[in-house]
């Protein structure tokens, strides 16, 4: 079968992980390179349709599926350490040796994609990041469009707020509009909430009618039951020990088991989120 990915992914468990997602037919099949992206070249990265750096589990390429982009369509995909700007993190922004932006932007001039998707935390905005990234994108000829999405913007239970991006380049141009495109599920109404008596919340039902999250008192929808499910529902299963990829594991088995999966999970973009996101933007080639 040919390889039409590449991924880049320096941490061994999650290189491990991708391994199986592609082994099982979920992500595109591909390449799992675990060097750092300061000693991947250009030379490297021939030979494939689609390019994935920060791979994490590989989100991007299942989120391109859901968005009916062809796994032999070419596109770039980097999801850059968010650490030095998450408020979670050490807060050093740019003088992080984990602001990786500049070897990125370096392998984009060297090969000049056509199409790059990608994504990073909110707070990466007041340090200047997509002001970087803008102002070297376009003194390459690229044009970008960028957006923060949250997670609840397609109906998930959480809010996991993100700055989504595209570069771009063609004539195509993601420019704003006097109309406001919405990629979200209409959720007001009588015939979507159920009043609970006495209770000061509602229950948010999912189109088939079932009960996935409350609204409650403070304007904040809620799971009703606790547990990292809501918060990673639709990506796909596949996780396995990094010394041995022959065969899954239980991800509630071993305590092992529960850390990859929380690490897993928490690096990993929103998969609905990010095929929204691309959605929106082949609509605009249409």
């Amino acid at each position: 079968m040919k390889l039409s990915a590449y991924y880049n992914e320096f941490d061994p468990k999650a290189s491990a992980w991708i391994r199986q997602l592609i082994k099982n037919g979920d992500i595109a099949h591909g390449e799992v390179d675990e060097r750092t992206i300061t000693e991947v070249s250009a030379s490297n990265l021939s030979g494939f349709s689609q390019h994935h750096f920060f791979s994490g589990i590989g989100g991007w390429s299942y989120a391109l599926r859901l968005a009916k982009w062809s796994d032999d369509r070419p596109v770039w995909t980097a999801s850059l350490p968010c650490q030095p700007f998450s408020v979670a993190g050490s807060g050093k922004g740019k003088s992080d040796e984990r602001h990786l932006l500049p070897h990125f932007l370096e392998l984009v001039r060297q090969c000049k994609p056509h199409t790059i998707f990608g994504e990073q935390v909110e707070g990466a905005i007041k340090h200047g990041w997509l002001d970087d990234l803008q102002t070297n994108m376009e003194a390459e000829g690229y044009a970008v469009g960028h957006c923060v999405l949250g997670a609840h913007s397609i109906g998930a239970a959480h809010i996991r707020q993100r700055l989504y991006w595209v570069a771009n380049t063609g004539s195509a141009r993601c420019e704003e509009q006097s109309g406001e495109r919405r990629i979200s599920r209409k959720t007001d109404g009588d015939e979507s909430r159920k009043n609970i008596a006495g209770g000061g919340w509602m229950v948010y039902p999912d189109e088939s009618g079932s009960q996935q999250r409350i609204y409650c008192r403070d304007n904040k929808y809620r799971p009703i039951e606790s547990g990292i499910k809501p918060l990673v529902d639709g990506v796909p299963c596949g996780m396995v020990h990094s010394s041995d990829t022959s065969a899954p594991i239980n991800a509630d088995a071993t305590q092992e088991a529960r850390v990859m999966r929380l690490k897993g999970y928490g690096n990993a973009i929103q998969v609905h989120t990010a095929a929204a996101f691309i959605g929106a933007y082949m609509s605009l080639l249409e």
